[in-house]
């Protein structure tokens, strides 16, 4: 909405049009989910999503017992300051667009970027190594990496 006003000597306009579509937007439901969705299947069949529920909690139940290598929750509460300062970049641009989802789309963007940073660095080195048998068995000491299937699984989705 626009607004001029004079009295003769002066004239005061202005224009609310921006902050109009923020708090149309502040209005709307947003949320990001990051981590592993869909049907993505194992080379083994395995579901990829269950397959990556046993590294992040690690299981009693399986086989082996997978210890816990928090590839979602980790590198996100270990690098929340990183994922703040991106968003913080164009947040205000976002801001005076009235574009609320754009910043939910940028804690995505963010957070896929920590934990393909965790899978580079083994957790930021604090995923317990292989043990010899599964380095023997896959021909690779790095954790959760076999052919890269759960590390391209992982994205967002945001509403």
């Amino acid at each position: 909405m626009s607004f001029s006003f004079g009295d003769g000597q002066s004239v005061i306009s202005g224009d609310f049009s921006g902050l109009e579509k923020l708090i149309a937007g502040l209005k709307e439901k947003h949320f990001v989910d990051i981590g592993v969705f869909g049907s993505a299947v194992t080379p083994k069949g395995q579901s990829v999503a269950e397959y990556g529920a046993y590294n992040e909690f690690g299981s009693i139940t399986k086989p082996d017992h997978p210890p816990k290598r928090s590839f979602i929750r980790m590198p996100l509460t270990k690098r929340q300051a990183k994922i703040e300062a991106y968003v913080k970049k164009n947040m205000q641009e976002h801001v005076e667009k009235g574009d609320i989802k754009a910043i939910f789309e940028d804690i995505g963007i963010a957070g896929e970027s920590v934990i393909q940073e965790a899978f580079d660095t083994r957790g930021f080195g604090s995923w317990k190594e292989n043990a010899d048998r599964t380095v023997a068995a896959k021909g690779s000491d790095a954790p959760l990496i076999n052919d890269g299937t759960l590390r391209h699984a992982v994205t967002h989705r945001t509403e």
